[in-house]
């Protein structure tokens, strides 16, 4: 009889962690298995996804050089300005490359706002004025953005890092 038992999300402990031969791969692996202990006990749909979070967190720290994931977080508008919180998964330089698009999976929009500002950061090269930048985050791995405009406008920031793109959420200005 097997007496194996099956664990919530990741390996069976019973025989020992396994690793493959990707290391983006194996930090994926152990953090799942590291995050076992703290599992929520309720099925809510916001308690797995928070959970899912802090794995692929635990597996950023394990594996930074591998660590694509980021965060943003798009502030209200205020007297005409917009202020975006780039974060990276952990405490290190990257350079990034940001741009605004009118929707999410565009490229660089055509319409320019009257002016963005990088409150943290420090751009590297300025692609097309006020709209596509390179940046390159400080140590803390936090870069802000603030964008001003007058009219009535949707961006959303686009960033990119490792090959991938990230969006944010959009940018209204009413």
């Amino acid at each position: 009889m097997n007496e194996r038992h099956m664990e919530h999300f990741g390996p069976d402990l019973g025989r020992g962690p396994f690793s493959s031969q990707r290391i983006e791969t194996s930090a994926l692996q152990i953090a799942t298995a590291i995050a076992q202990v703290r599992f929520p006990l309720s099925r809510s749909d916001d308690d797995i996804r928070a959970h899912a979070s802090f794995v692929r967190e635990l597996a950023d720290l394990l594996a930074p050089d591998w660590a694509a994931a980021m965060t943003l977080n798009v502030g209200p508008l205020q007297s005409l300005q917009i202020q975006t919180t780039i974060r990276v998964s952990g405490p290190e330089n990257s350079l990034l490359e940001c741009w605004l698009a009118d929707s999410v999976g565009q490229g660089p929009t055509a319409v320019s706002p009257n002016s963005v500002t990088w409150n943290a950061g420090v751009v590297i090269e300025t692609l097309a004025a006020n709209r596509w930048y390179r940046v390159l985050t400080p140590s803390s791995g936090v870069a802000i953005a603030t964008v001003t405009y007058a009219g009535v406008r949707n961006w959303y920031w686009a960033i990119s890092r490792y090959a991938r793109v990230f969006y944010s959420a959009r940018l209204t200005f009413v």
